[in-house]
């Protein structure tokens, strides 16, 4: 199996799971988020995994070839951008997470759900 389909698959879970608890759990995201950022040194150690993780994944995917490898891609990167957010300005982070967003969070979930699976198949 190849380092993509592994990551495809690993991602397809994670976001199913976090699809499914925004539709089912989505009205308790406000107090994990201002619990999570009551407590700084969480959030950095949050960070310094995000960066870790898609870091290291980065070094053995990083593909531009147009196909769901970019995909891949786009999304470590994105998680490698959220990580180093989380460690150098994580009040813009707080800040974006208390917007008027919550009510959405089931379309969110949706969407997010939706994008796991097809990874997942993908993978």
């Amino acid at each position: 199996m190849s380092i993509s389909l592994l990551i495809a698959k690993v991602l397809g879970v994670y976001l199913v799971v976090a699809g499914l608890f925004l539709i089912f759990k989505g009205k308790t995201v406000p107090q994990l988020i201002k619990d999570l950022f009551d407590h700084p040194a969480i959030v950095y150690l949050l960070g310094v995994g995000m960066v870790v993780v898609s870091t290291l994944l980065l070094f053995k995917s990083n593909i531009w070839d147009g196909t769901w490898r970019a995909i891949i891609t786009i999304i470590l990167w994105l998680v490698l951008a959220k990580g180093l957010l989380y460690i150098f300005a994580p009040q813009v982070l707080e800040r974006f997470a208390t917007k008027k967003f919550f009510r959405s969070l089931s379309i969110y979930g949706l969407i997010v759900l939706v994008a796991g699976l097809c990874l997942f198949y993908v993978g």
